[in-house]
């Protein structure tokens, strides 16, 4: 055979074996989404591991104090929505009224421009009657479901946690008996490259997240707008999520400042400051200090969105551009794949 012909075998068998990756991808989601979140984890805290190592700690109490530091965050974390959670429940009967004079205005407006004469005060009880505490009551079964599948991916992320942090510090030993004396220099090159993009993304977004989430709850502070901390909580968290996530953060704060304010103006006024703010940040800030870390385009990274998003729901989403990142370094060590590599994204300078 011509060498052309076996470039193109090579690239038919690539693409088949990319549909059977993908449907083992999709069939095994519940072990391989957890398994990927422990993992990008482990390398976030790898470099606390080196730290501690050169400190002289052993392995078991480094682990311990990370273990700790984890849960405590998460308590925290836990704290801060329970809080909310019930300060808003608190304020029940002051977010209720205002939604029906919201609707009832809006509901008035329908009429007239209509002529129709729907019953306002029955749509709005009917509208009203889910955000009460029957609602909740009623529904506590999907939501006590929801929160053990939460539970559950926890317990499996945080057990892959324990596997690969027990074994992190020994990832070169691996590669070289992996890769034998003749691939292990590759193998360790392609890991070096994964974890220095994900953590050099990672370090970089949390930053940004956490400057757009504290600059979200001062906007909100200013304007007046009621649980302005936890605005800025959602903002943080969901930042994390590459291009809509802003977007969709600063959705609950727009309904909600349609609630509280008499002028919708005053909410419209909130939400395209706090926007500008983010726009800022990603347009200009983040930039700098991203450089060419991920080397991905932006169309990429949005279609990457897409695709885990669509494979492993809001999982992918958030492990969106790492997955990215991870699939174009093995690319780059497959042959005959040189151009999927230019199309993920440039090399990197």
């Amino acid at each position: 055979m011509t060498s052309k012909e076996l470039s193109t075998i090579r690239m038919i068998l690539i693409f088949f074996a990319g549909i059977v990756v993908l449907y083992l991808l999709f069939l095994l989601q519940d072990l391989l989404v957890p398994l990927m979140l422990a993992m990008f984890l482990v390398l976030l805290i790898h470099p606390a591991l080196v730290w501690f190592e050169k400190k002289k700690v052993p392995l078991w109490l480094s682990v311990s104090i990370i273990w700790i530091f984890l849960i405590s965050l998460m308590f925290v974390v836990g704290t801060i929505i329970y809080k909310t959670g019930m300060n808003i429940f608190g304020e029940k009967e002051f977010i209720i009224e205002h939604v029906k004079l919201k609707l009832a205005g809006l509901l008035n407006i329908y009429n007239r421009f209509t002529g129709k004469e729907l019953d306002v005060e029955g749509s709005i009880n009917n509208i009203t009657s889910h955000i009460s505490s029957e609602f909740i009551m009623r529904n506590s079964g999907s939501i006590f479901g929801t929160l053990g599948s939460l539970f559950e991916e926890f317990l499996l992320t945080a057990i892959y946690m324990v596997i690969l942090l027990s074994g992190i510090m020994k990832y070169e030993n691996y590669l070289r008996y992996l890769g034998g004396e003749g691939e292990s220099i590759k193998y360790i090159k392609a890991f070096e490259e994964i974890k220095m993009s994900i953590v050099s993304y990672m370090k970089v977004k949390f930053i940004i997240s956490l400057l757009y989430g504290i600059g979200v709850a001062i906007i909100c502070k200013l304007f007046g707008l009621q649980f302005a901390f936890f605005w800025g909580f959602i903002g943080f968290v969901l930042n994390f999520l590459p291009v809509f996530g802003a977007i969709i953060g600063l959705v609950p704060v727009f309904i909600m400042g349609l609630i509280q304010f008499d002028n919708v103006y005053t909410a419209i006024t909130l939400n395209v400051t706090a926007y500008g703010f983010h726009f800022l940040l990603s347009s200009v800030v983040e930039p700098i200090f991203m450089g060419n870390r991920t080397s991905l385009n932006t169309i990429v990274v949005i279609m990457g969105l897409l695709f885990w998003g669509y494979l492993w729901g809001i999982y992918g989403m958030f492990l969106s551009v790492p997955m990215m990142v991870l699939t174009k370094v093995i690319l780059s060590q497959i042959e005959g794949t040189e151009v999927l590599v230019r199309l993920l994204g440039n090399q990197k300078k």
